[in-house]
């Protein structure tokens, strides 16, 4: 059988199974069980389709039974693990890539959990007695390595792991394996549930999220929200799951750090548009630059003591030559505070070192001592010899795991004077975050785990986006994580708390569809204020539904502080909605508060200009122009309302004013006009041509905005008859020109 056609199947069952579509499932399902060849699976579909045929025939015949819905329930829940089993045995025998491939090498060894287990802990118990190693600072043999690789494989890969909980209790709970190995571990646990769901495997996540060790408690807790996402509309059909989420969140700390996750997690959807923009806006925008940058910053003696101890002044004055750069910078300087994945673009293609080729290291921390770093600058004498820098890079939070050990791996490959520069900027830079990581932590005991949680998620994101392989794993990144549609979630947080966080980060974002989805389901929960009404707004608006954003801003003000960008927004929606005397209205309004505001007076003369009032609509724009000479854009709607009005002179000053400024094809076309209205119709004929041949224009384009602006040229005289023969004329010139 085909692996996308399996794929596909499982999701439409799915999907029946949580709309309650019980018997199109069961049919999808017996097309499907018949694959597996399995007397027993075939055999359970066949009972449970019985068992629904009889629950349906009572109900129709209208026998009451009080324990009617609890069968119903526990059918679907039948439903759903035959499923999973059906499901699971196609794509064991027929699926394709990374995770099938070494489940079916594992089947085929037919080992179990336990003895794989047994003898990686005994190898790893003699080792610690020959060598007097804790796991931490020294390389292990290969023997071992090989074993503590092969029980990776096995969580990751075999559902046959949850049958002996007492050994994932001894491995997890009870061994001496260090805790990097333990995340590690964790991380095959969390995508081999990903991958298939079992109810005793989200029960031993659950477990994990209590363990001593931060580092595997903050991976569970990550991993295990990722698994309760992906399986949430079945969740309510486990009311074991629903009272250990309460008792999850009685814990001191946890339900603000689960929002954190939550965020850092729907943050992901950004970090290819972030990505995109560094490779496309920021790099070679300093690659532009760069060479001023050098002589400026005297580059070449930066590792002097004056770097050492301070930062050079010129740093401020540098981006002259290019200031949205240095505002694209602070933005980028600022997303990094808010621990944006921005590395994504730089350390994408480092992914290729043989150390990546083992699955499991994608899912190593960088820790310190690394006897696995330490091998390979075993070479190395300048700054990257120095345990102090690698201790630093283990300590901060600003690169992910994986990337840390692409940076260290690319070391060995680097001209000594690149290492050299890049060592020692290291040693000024991670001294500093350290202590700052450090400084945060003792303020907030929870910055450590956010910053686990925040390099784990970026960890996952590569493995997902980068690997070799990864056209062939279900990518949980690519799921739309609207986490506030999620059950679980409104059963961890019944206040409003975390969709106030939530929403107001999708806003900030400009997502604002997302962000209208939380707003609308807060204003469900109590009565919106004035804000949310006009953040509800505001979204409609973006999303081009301007009656219903409409409606938000007129409910907002009704509040008594009616405030003028409120009033301003509601104007705005009529002039979309084509009611420009409305507009004019609110605008008015708007303009008594704010009588000398720019954006108010050019929006009424723009509504008066609507409305055909362009007397009044040029005593406004004639007031931006006073108030702001700068404004050259305000030149436009002047020779426009000059011209209706038959003011030629004045039309003709401010259309030359444009015309020196940066001439558009409609500058030509008004001064078309407005030289036919003074009665010269040859030098009409030139700008008319000029309009035509403008880049981008054309002579279809042309005949359309004349055809809207005849009525004009009527009232003002032309002879409507004359039109015609000037249209043939300006063809023949164009032929001949």
């Amino acid at each position: 059988m085909d692996h996308q056609l399996i794929k596909k199947n499982q999701t439409v069952t799915y999907r029946f199974l949580s709309q309650k579509r019980l018997k199109e499932a069961l049919d999808l399902i017996g097309s499907m069980v018949i694959e597996t060849h399995k007397s027993q699976l075939i055999d359970s579909h066949y009972n449970l389709e019985m068992t629904y045929k009889s629950l349906l025939h009572f109900t129709v015949e209208g026998f009451s039974d009080p324990g009617r819905q609890k069968i119903y329930n526990h059918l679907i829940i039948d439903l759903y693990s035959l499923s999973d089993q059906v499901y699971l045995e196609l794509l064991l025998r027929y699926g394709n890539g990374l995770f099938y491939q070494i489940s079916r090498k594992l089947s085929e060894k037919n080992k179990p959990l336990q003895d794989t287990l047994q003898e990686t802990l005994l190898q790893f118990e003699k080792w610690q007695l020959t060598t007097g190693g804790t796991g931490t600072e020294i390389l292990f043999e290969d023997d071992l390595n090989e074993n503590l690789s092969l029980l990776f494989e096995t969580l990751l890969t075999q559902s046959s792991v949850w049958n002996d909980v007492d050994a994932l209790n001894q491995l997890f709970l009870e061994s001496s394996l260090p805790w990097h190995r333990l995340s590690v571990l964790t991380s095959a646990l969390t995508i081999q549930l990903l991958h298939h769901f079992n109810l005793t495997g989200i029960h031993f996540l659950f477990s994990l999220t209590a363990h001593q060790n931060i580092q595997v408690q903050s991976r569970a807790l990550t991993g295990l929200l990722m698994v309760l996402y992906r399986y949430d509309q079945r969740l309510p059909l486990y009311p074991e799951i629903r009272e250990r989420l309460l008792l999850l969140m009685e814990k001191q700390q946890i339900p603000n750090l689960i929002t954190s996750i939550l965020i850092q997690l729907t943050r992901t959807h950004e970090t290819e548009k972030l990505a995109k923009k560094l490779t496309d806006e920021i790099l070679p925008e300093v690659a532009r630059i760069h060479p001023n940058l050098r002589n400026r910053l005297d580059l070449d003696n930066i590792l002097g003591e004056s770097f050492m101890e301070g930062k050079n002044p010129d740093w401020e004055n540098i981006f002259s030559d290019s200031p949205s750069l240095m505002d694209k910078l602070e933005e980028f300087s600022k997303l990094q505070m808010e621990g944006a994945d921005l590395f994504l673009s730089t350390f994408r293609m480092l992914k290729h070192f043989p150390f990546f080729n083992k699955t499991d290291n994608w899912f190593l921390p960088f820790y310190y001592p690394n006897p696995i770093i330490t091998d390979l600058l075993k070479n190395e004498t300048g700054a990257f010899n120095n345990p102090q820098l690698i201790q630093g890079m283990a300590e901060a939070g600003v690169l992910c795991n994986s990337d840390k050990y692409s940076l260290i791996l690319s070391i060995p490959q680097m001209p000594a004077a690149q290492k050299d520069l890049m060592g020692q900027m290291f040693m000024a830079e991670m001294g500093a975050l350290s202590d700052i990581e450090k400084s945060d932590q003792l303020v907030d005991p929870e910055k450590a785990a956010l910053t686990i949680t925040n390099q784990y998620i970026q960890d996952l994101y590569r493995f997902y986006k980068v690997h070799p392989a990864k056209n062939t794993f279900d990518d949980p990144f690519s799921w739309p994580l609207d986490f506030h549609n999620c059950w679980f979630i409104n059963e961890l947080f019944q206040g409003t708390d975390l969709l106030d966080k939530l929403g107001e980060y999708l806003f900030e974002k400009d997502r604002y569809r997302e962000a209208l989805e939380v707003f609308d389901l807060l204003s469900e929960k109590s009565k919106p204020s004035m804000q949310l009404l006009q953040k509800r707004g505001f979204c409609y608006q973006q999303l081009g539904n301007y009656e219903k954003a409409l409606h938000m801003y007129l409910q907002a003000d009704l509040f008594e502080n009616s405030q003028v960008w409120n009033l301003k927004k509601i104007a705005l929606c009529y002039r979309h909605l084509k009611n420009p005397e409305k507009a004019l209205e609110y605008y008015l309004q708007a303009e008594k508060q704010s009588p000398d505001n720019l954006h108010t007076q050019v929006s009424i003369g723009h509504c008066l200009l609507e409305m055909k009032n362009y007397a009044e609509a040029m005593k406004y724009y004639f007031k931006v122009e006073y108030l702001d000479p700068k404004n050259k854009k305000v030149w436009q709607p002047i020779v426009w309302c000059s011209l209706t009005l038959g003011k030629f002179d004045q039309a003709e000053k401010y259309c030359r004013k444009n015309l020196e400024e940066n001439a558009s094809q409609n500058d030509y076309l008004n001064m078309g006009h407005i030289k036919w209205c003074q009665g010269n119709r040859k030098e009409a004929l030139l700008w008319y041509q000029k309009c035509i041949k403008h880049p981008g224009n054309s002579l279809s384009e042309f005949l359309d905005a004349f055809e809207n602006d005849r009525s004009i040229l009527i009232e003002h005289q032309v002879d409507e008859a004359d039109i015609p023969i000037m249209m043939d004329q300006l063809r023949y010139y164009l032929q001949n020109g």
